[in-house]
C-alpha cells in the first residue's frame, strides 16, 4: 500500500519533477527523516528551476516558495494519512497540485504565465501522452 501511495505521490508531483528532468539531471536524494524526500525534488530546486524558467523578480521568489512549501507539506500530511482509498488520494493529490498552480500562475505576469502555461502543456505531453489533467488550455498567442 505504502509503495502504491509513493507512486501515487509522484503521478501528482509530476510537474516539478518533470520539469526539472527535462533541464536538470535528477538532485541527489535528500537525507534526513522520512523516505518521501528520496522521491521528490526540494522546494528550493523547484523554486531555482521555476525562477530560471520564468525569470521570476526577486518579489516573486518568496511567494513561490512560500506555495511550493505548502504543497508539499499538504502531500507530506496526506501521505501520511493512510485511511483514503487509492482513488480518493489521487483525487486529493491532484487538487493540491492543481491549486498550487493556480496560486502560481496568480501572481505571474502575462510573458510569465504563457511560459508556464506551455510548460504545464509540455509536462503533460510528457506525462500522459497529450492527455489532459484537468488544467484549462494555455491562451491563445496574441
Amino acid at each position: 500500500m505504502k509503495t502504491l501511495q509513493y507512486l501515487l505521490l509522484l503521478l501528482v508531483l509530476a510537474t516539478p519533477a518533470a520539469l526539472l528532468a527535462q533541464d536538470n539531471p535528477p538532485p541527489p536524494p535528500a537525507s534526513g527523516p522520512g523516505q518521501m524526500a528520496h522521491h521528490m525534488p526540494s522546494v528550493d530546486d523547484q523554486l531555482d528551476h521555476l525562477s530560471s524558467k520564468l525569470n521570476l523578480t526577486d518579489a516573486q521568489k518568496p511567494q513561490v516558495k512560500t506555495i511550493l512549501q505548502d504543497q508539499q507539506d499538504q502531500m507530506a500530511k496526506l501521505m501520511s494519512n493512510n485511511s483514503s482509498s487509492r482513488e480518493e488520494m489521487h483525487a486529493k493529490m491532484r487538487d493540491i497540485h492543481e491549486k498550487s498552480n493556480s496560486k502560481i500562475r496568480a501572481i505571474l505576469t502575462d510573458d510569465q504565465k504563457a511560459q508556464f502555461d506551455k510548460m504545464q502543456s509540455e509536462r503533460r505531453g510528457h506525462m500522459h501522452g497529450g492527455g489532459d489533467q484537468g488544467a484549462p488550455p494555455p491562451p491563445p498567442q496574441q
